[in-house]
């Protein structure tokens, strides 16, 4: 299932993914607010890709790699998967600096959450960042989430949130989707 914004467009993450992967893995600018230890190594890349194909073929949902419409090569990734061993399902994100601070973020996980109201059927939806990641607090915030206690999956020191169905209707959908809510499609 391909998705479409104004400036976007998401493919699931493939086979072909793994070297796009492997620089946004292998890069410490890039991966210093992610929850783990990174940069990492080749292999443990080769096993975050496999658990991001794995999850598509079991769920029918995961992770896709973000394209500007224009655009033929990689400018993030942007999903929503179950977190292990929980009941949480997490919006999961990051864009790479040639294109940060153009709202891309915001737009990407605005359209991956809809897509997870309106076509996954979900009634909530969790994220996670670093307190420091003042970016990425801002991209959850602005998406309607709200500090929730429940989702503790990543550790203590994260602002752990989320966002209800009905909330991102009417706080976020309208501002985000009126003007162009036609460009919001899936294809």
């Amino acid at each position: 299932m391909n998705l479409l914004s104004r400036r976007l467009r998401f493919r699931p993450m493939e086979e072909s993914d793994r070297a796009f992967m492997q620089y946004f893995l292998n890069d410490g600018d890039l991966t210093r607010w992610l929850p783990v230890d990174y940069p990492c190594p080749l292999a443990l890349i080769h096993t975050h890709v496999d658990r991001r194909l794995a999850h598509w073929d079991r769920f029918g949902f995961g992770t896709y790699v973000l394209f500007e419409t224009d655009g033929t090569e990689p400018v993030g990734y942007c999903g929503l998967e179950h977190v292990v061993e929980s009941p949480f399902i997490d919006l999961r994100y990051g864009i790479i600096p040639r294109v940060q601070g153009r709202g891309l973020a915001f737009e990407a996980a605005a359209r991956v959450v809809e897509y997870g109201f309106e076509g996954l059927g979900l009634t909530r939806i969790y994220g996670a960042s670093m307190y420091e990641n003042s970016a990425s607090v801002a991209v959850l915030k602005k998406l309607g989430m709200c500090p929730d206690q429940r989702f503790d999956c990543y550790g203590e020191n994260l602002f752990s949130a989320s966002v209800m169905r009905e909330a991102f209707h009417q706080q976020v959908l309208p501002d985000a989707f009126m003007a162009a809510s036609t460009e919001y499609r899936m294809v």
